[in-house]
């Protein structure tokens, strides 16, 4: 099947239409993409989206070949017409000249005037010389003058030529873009999962989430071998945790680990084997991520907005079925406010939607809640004689310590400003062991129907007229209808 439609392209000659391998892309655009566009308009956007000269290849029409060979190579050919010319006049000293003000022009000593033929034509007299012309002279002169034009002409008419003809074989070059696609992506993952010794997953209906030594595909690969620190995560099974809180130092890969689960989930469900030993996936409808700290000063948009914009986004639109990674949620703004803030945010994803969810974070007090779908993950570090050294691996319980001050060390911080830094440390752990922050926390749930600051309707206008519209693409388009529909349904 394949090998016929190939046949197809090779009858129509289409590998002399891409002039550029860089460029076929292009090609595409022009000729399959815009067949309803006025042929010119194409004709001039590929020329300038190629930046090449030749967008017909050479040998396809003889014409545009000569008027290109005038242009590119002019000064051969004068060179080839000034020897026709000394031989046939004996004059050896003849020379073809350029100014500005005059064109070309033969240029002939005083002392080789009485060689000079007929045919030459004076142009001017000079002191020690005359000037003159041929009509060969002034056809080759006028051919250079009308190369451009000719070549822009005949590449213009053959473009669109050629695009007329290819037109009635669009559907089958747009089949075998496809296959070919395809076959690409499919060698792609074949070469990816031979190369790093990844295996297949099992893919299902149901909610679970099993990884077994599973890696980050990208940090691996900058790593030597056998230096990256794999990890198991089960979650979102029949009668197991859905909901993940992972505690930590920094530096330790609560990051890396949290992004590696979301990629192996996103590479299984394109049909593209995993970077783990074993892997049980069930579908998820989208991923959520919620990690990194960016602004965007432009639209008056701070950090923390920016993250609380992503959260309340998640909030709004996951269901059961999504995969949500947060990281550091909070940590923009005041301790009790971020503090609060994540709590509150996952008990929304705990109570309210229920989706299989790695939650990380540096606020050791979210340990003391408890939910029949909330397990405690922390990154295992090992301490002796004050060395600090992290194990990169994840394991069941809640971390004793962040070692931000360890990791300031490490960056270069000034002795003495670590040494002061240890002693507040531990003035403040004194007073948080006396007073708890979150043991008189009531357990009162607030309904998700009740009222907030500004009503659905006037969230969902500011979000309609914020919307960048110019850059959205369908699909975005799409979710964004959908989840202004259901904010406004009351769903």
């Amino acid at each position: 099947h394949l090998d016929s439609q190939v046949a197809i392209a090779v009858d129509i000659n289409i590998e002399v239409l891409l002039a550029q391998t860089r460029c076929c892309k292009f090609y595409y655009i022009i000729f399959f993409r815009l067949q309803y566009v006025d042929s010119w308009c194409c004709w001039i956007c590929l020329r300038h989206i190629c930046s090449v000269q030749k967008i017909i290849k050479n040998l396809w029409s003889e014409e545009l070949d000569h008027w290109r060979s005038v242009h590119d190579n002019f000064d051969k050919i004068l060179s080839r017409y000034e020897e026709e010319e000394r031989r046939n006049t004996g004059i050896a000293n003849l020379k073809i000249k350029y100014t500005n003000a005059f064109g070309y022009f033969i240029e002939v000593s005083k002392g080789k005037l009485s060689a000079v033929p007929p045919h030459f034509i004076m142009r001017r007299a000079l002191v020690n010389g005359d000037r003159y012309t041929t009509e060969k002279l002034q056809e080759l002169e006028h051919e250079l003058t009308e190369s451009d034009t000719k070549v822009l002409e005949l590449e213009r008419d053959l473009f669109i030529k050629i695009r007329s003809s290819l037109h009635e074989y669009v559907p089958y070059l747009m089949q075998l873009a496809g296959e070919i696609a395809y076959t690409d992506a499919s060698l792609s993952f074949a070469h990816a999962a031979v190369l790093h010794a990844w295996t297949k997953p099992e893919i299902n209906d149901g909610c679970a989430f099993e990884v077994e030594q599973g890696r980050h595909p990208v940090v691996e690969a900058h790593m030597g071998a056998g230096e990256f620190v794999p990890n198991d995560l089960a979650i979102g099974d029949d009668g197991s945790p859905s909901f993940a809180l992972i505690t930590g130092p920094n530096m330790a890969g609560k990051s890396t680990f949290l992004r590696q689960n979301a990629l192996i989930a996103l590479l299984a469900q394109t049909g593209s084997f995993v970077p783990a030993k074993r892997a049980k996936l069930g579908i998820v409808d989208r991923i959520f991520c919620r990690v990194g700290a960016t602004d965007n000063l432009a639209r008056g948009e701070s950090t923390f907005l920016v993250e609380m914009t992503e959260t309340a986004n998640i909030l709004r639109s996951a269901t059961k079925k999504s995969l949500v990674i947060m990281d550091e949620v909070g940590r923009g703004t005041s301790t009790e406010d971020g503090l609060s803030i994540a709590q509150a945010v996952s008990e929304y994803l705990l109570d309210g939607i229920g989706c299989k969810t790695l939650f990380a974070t540096h606020y050791h007090e979210l340990t003391r809640m408890e939910h029949p779908s909330l397990e405690m993950l922390c990154m295992d570090v090992s301490e002796e004689n004050g060395t600090v050294v992290f194990l990169r691996k994840v394991k069941e319980g809640a971390a004793e310590n962040s070692y931000g001050i360890h990791v300031a060390r490490l960056a270069g911080v000034p002795q003495s400003v670590i040494d002061r830094a240890s002693v507040i440390l531990a003035h403040i752990q004194n007073l948080a062991a006396n007073k708890p922050v979150l043991d008189s926390v009531p357990d009162v749930r607030i309904s998700s129907d009740a009222p907030g600051l500004f009503s659905d309707e006037e969230i969902v206008l500011d979000e309609i007229l914020s919307a960048d519209t110019d850059n959205m693409t369908p699909l975005a388009a799409l979710q964004a209808v959908a989840r202004w529909k259901k904010a406004l349904s009351g769903r």
